[in-house]
């Protein structure tokens, strides 16, 4: 039950949003798009969230490898 209201209430912002916006365009001399919805911006933003994670992996991936780079060094003896 909580969820099903909990998605009314999601739908009630997405019209609240969508009066704002219609009533920006209605009212405004030069309405902009870009004022109500940047994709890039929102693109940018989402590619953002996820390049923290993928740098985190590569630094996790470069210390694992690392790691082995020492340990065969340690086991064959380092060469100069």
């Amino acid at each position: 039950m909580k969820g099903i209201q909990a998605g009314y209430i999601d739908e009630r912002e997405r019209l609240a949003v969508l009066a704002n916006s219609i009533a920006y365009f209605s009212n405004a001399k030069k309405p902009k798009f870009k004022k109500v919805f940047d994709r890039a911006k929102e693109e940018r933003l989402l590619e953002e969230a996820y390049a923290d994670n993928d740098l985190q992996n590569k630094q996790t991936v470069n210390e694992k490898r690392i790691e082995l780079y020492n340990n065969l060094a340690a086991a064959f003896g380092e060469r100069s």
